[in-house]
């Protein structure tokens, strides 16, 4: 988020391994008219949601790879990527899908996108549009860049497309990474604005900890639900990934989210975040997006 508002940088990332028995194909995207490219069902041998979600991947020629995907709390998204098994080459290919728009919206082909990156101490920096966030990845050190500006066309949203929205969407992709992973694994922090991701490392450390003293995934996700507001104090989301704080559902959730769970000063950050926008005895039902003034809309 930044000013209120919030963005979708990344849409996604296409992966690809290439060995010296052939390119395998890691990741899928869905198009419009039900395509789907490419196939990589028969390569998925396992997959787990804790601590994060991690696939192991076994390729035909026997490679197996293992890919964690975690975000940092208030932090950056990291992905990595191990050998666990092969011999010979073995080259990974990772493609950022980029956006920059706000999260009610999808973003079409167009000549304002600026493909060109900045490199800065390690770290390669997009700034797709003035007024959005920049998007960092800071990669291994044995990543390199190549600079292969393309757009991907008429990717399918089936979730928008189930409620009644704009449902088709073009992503820019500038260039690739690539990755020697017989060099050791495959490290990216994906980061929004000019915030400095921690190293992956440090990050895997601290939030593997926050997550075991969280304890359930019931525990973890409520947790995600409680939230910083731009003007400070806390507040609760109403959902995601659409929705904003709405008041009728902070105050349903906070017995649950906070009070149940002992986390009283949370419970009470969001009290007083709430009290300083009371109006003639009623509290808002929603703060929309942007900053602007809050909304009296329900007898709550």
């Amino acid at each position: 988020a930044e000013g209120g508002r919030r963005f979708v940088l990344v849409g996604g990332v296409k992966l690809q391994v290439d060995t010296a028995a052939g390119i395998w194909p890691l990741s899928v995207e869905r198009y419009v008219g039900g395509g789907t490219a490419p196939d990589v069902e028969g390569f998925l041998e396992s997959f787990s949601s804790e601590p994060w979600p991690t696939w192991h991947f076994r390729l035909p020629d026997g490679t197996r790879l293992r890919h964690e995907l975690f975000v940092e709390r208030g932090g950056a998204t990291y992905l990595s990527f191990t050998l666990e098994a092969g011999s010979g080459p073995v080259t990974l290919h990772v493609r950022p899908f980029l956006a920059g728009r706000d999260y009610h919206a999808v973003m079409h082909e167009n000549g304002a996108f600026r493909f060109e990156p900045q490199h800065e101490e390690g770290r390669t920096v997009f700034r797709p549009y003035e007024g959005v966030p920049a998007v960092s990845i800071t990669s291994a050190s044995h990543g390199t860049y190549h600079h292969e500006p393309h757009w991907y066309r008429q990717f399918h949203l089936p979730e928008e497309e189930a409620r009644g929205l704009d449902a088709v969407e073009d992503l820019a992709t500038p260039g690739e990474l690539r990755f020697d992973l017989r060099r050791g694994p495959a490290t990216l922090a994906l980061a929004a604005g000019e915030a400095r991701p921690r190293a992956f490392e440090a990050a895997r450390a601290g939030e593997l900890a926050r997550r075991r003293a969280l304890g359930t995934a019931l525990d973890r996700a409520a947790d995600a639900y409680v939230v910083d507001r731009a003007e400070g104090g806390k507040t609760i989301i109403a959902g995601y990934p659409w929705f904003t704080d709405w008041g009728r559902d902070t105050f349903i959730a906070v017995r649950g989210l906070c009070l149940a769970r002992g986390r009283l000063d949370e419970a009470r950050d969001v009290l007083l975040r709430w009290t300083s926008v009371v109006s003639n005895g009623m509290l808002p039902n929603r703060f929309p997006d942007a900053g602007q003034a809050p909304e009296y809309n329900t007898v709550d």
